[in-house]
């Protein structure tokens, strides 16, 4: 807990109270708690909450962008149909469950528990208090809006409270770190209003009916995405190459951009709160950042002097270009803006827009220290490869100017952890006896690399 700023540490003590507090409260209200029926319903919800989270089960809207996972509409619809207290327990215990199977830290249990778990009370507490009891949620208009409502407060709570408690570990504000991960909320939003009204209906007919739900929402979505996924490792290799085969041009910045997507890994194993979809869109941004010099001429990229002011705005385009170029794929939605903006500077003097501060989006931020650290490091027409000390004094002279201060600084320290523990490796491997490990062994040391860069679902 050292490691984990104050401000987090009170903002999950706070929100540790009020939903205790709402519990508290619900469980004074609700005279149905101990509903045999209704233990078991909530019982069954429960499991299907924790089989979607470990199965990472997600409806198939995106691959690299937003995803809204299957157990977020049980969830919603354990507290409509439990009730807030009982629901409020479900949620908490669901997700408290798929944490401690995860073995993830004890303050994310908490906070997963605590955040979701508040979410279906307060959005529960919120449909019984404005809708006709005497009708199904789907009975009447007035309950269908209620729904809507509810899962509107539903949402904003859980993504809230999320972003408040995770902004300070990141350095930056809890707004930004909530439209950093929480782009595609209207599609939350609609999934929990629908399946979340429908799963009440069913246990009014049957409990045990929410059990013919698991084909079609924890299995469908699951094969609906392989294909998806296809197209997209299909359109991620295809882009790849081609800025591949364009760094080809120019021996100087061959697999530049296959060097600035792993400085961007490594920045961003030391963001481990970063969504993974946000994380693989902005991995993926890295890997083609440079592509839009297809449209530069030779000349312009090779000329060792100075460049005339047409060639440099030439070459300044290439960040639109890039972007326009993958605008309309899917595989690219979120790494479009990330791409025309990895050139902007943090005091607003840089290209195309003039962007300033968190303003510029995070990805791009974040390709703009890789993408000069390794130009610095590289050897270029102009200039021999500059030594790792000093290209890390020049990304410290631009902290606050150019770049983000924050990323400098968590750059610098992961890159140092980094090369502490290469070291570290490269010592015992020399000892007696550690030449003679078995391809095998070296084959487990490469297989997680290589499974690792691929994108993945959330």
């Amino acid at each position: 807990m050292s490691d984990i700023p104050l401000k987090t540490r009170v903002y999950t003590l706070i929100l540790i109270l009020i939903t205790a507090t709402a519990f508290a409260i619900a469980w004074r209200a609700d005279n149905r708690v101990f509903d045999t029926n209704l233990l078991l319903t909530a019982g069954i919800l429960m499991a299907m909450i924790v089989i979607a989270e470990v199965l990472d089960v997600a409806f198939p809207q995106s691959v690299m962008a937003f995803t809204v996972s299957v157990s977020a509409a049980f969830a919603f619809a354990a507290g409509l149909t439990a009730g807030p207290a009982i629901g409020g327990v479900v949620v908490a215990l669901a997700y408290a469950l798929d944490a401690i199977i995860a073995r993830r830290q004890l303050i994310k249990i908490v906070v997963n528990a605590a955040g979701m778990g508040l979410s279906a009370i307060a959005s529960s507490a919120l449909y019984f208090a404005l809708a006709d009891p005497g009708r199904s949620t789907i009975g009447s208009v007035q309950n269908l809006l209620v729904a809507v409502l509810a899962a509107a407060v539903y949402t904003l709570i859980n993504t809230g409270s999320l972003a408040l408690i995770v902004a300070p570990v990141m350095g930056i504000g809890p707004i930004e770190m909530w439209r950093i991960n929480y782009g595609g909320l209207h599609v939350e939003l609609l999934t929990l209003v629908t399946l979340g009204s429908l799963i009440p209906v069913l246990v009014r007919e049957n409990p045990l009916s929410i059990g013919l739900l698991i084909v079609p929402l924890l299995l469908g979505p699951r094969l609906a995405f392989k294909g998806i996924q296809q197209a997209h490792y299909e359109a991620r290799f295809a882009m790849e190459g081609l800025a591949n085969a364009l760094e080809r041009r120019d021996p100087y910045t061959y697999q530049h951009s296959i060097r600035v997507t792993e400085h961007v890994r490594t920045i961003l194993d030391a963001m481990p709160q970063i969504h993974r979809p946000t994380a693989e869109a902005i991995i993926a941004a890295a890997h083609i950042h440079d592509l839009g010099k297809v449209g530069s001429r030779d000349g312009s990229l090779k000329k060792p002097g100075e460049l005339s002011t047409e060639e440099r705005m030439e070459i300044e385009q290439h960040a639109v270009i890039g972007a326009e170029i993958v605008n309309h794929l899917e595989a690219y939605k979120q790494s479009a803006d990330i791409i025309r903006h990895h050139h902007e500077r943090w005091d607003g003097t840089g290209y195309p827009d003039g962007l300033e501060g968190e303003r510029i989006p995070l990805g791009a931020r974040i390709i703009a220290v890789a993408d000069a650290f390794d130009a610095m490091t590289s050897d270029r027409v102009y200039r021999a490869a500059l030594q790792v000390d000093v290209a890390f004094a020049e990304l410290a002279r631009g902290r606050g100017t150019q770049f983000d201060p924050q990323i400098v600084d968590l750059f610098q320290s992961a890159f140092q952890n980094r090369s502490v523990k290469a070291e570290s490796k490269l010592s015992t491997e020399s000892m007696p006896g550690a030449r003679e490990r078995s391809p095998l062994a070296l084959g487990k040391r490469l297989i997680p690399r290589l499974v690792a860069r691929r994108p993945q679902a959330s």
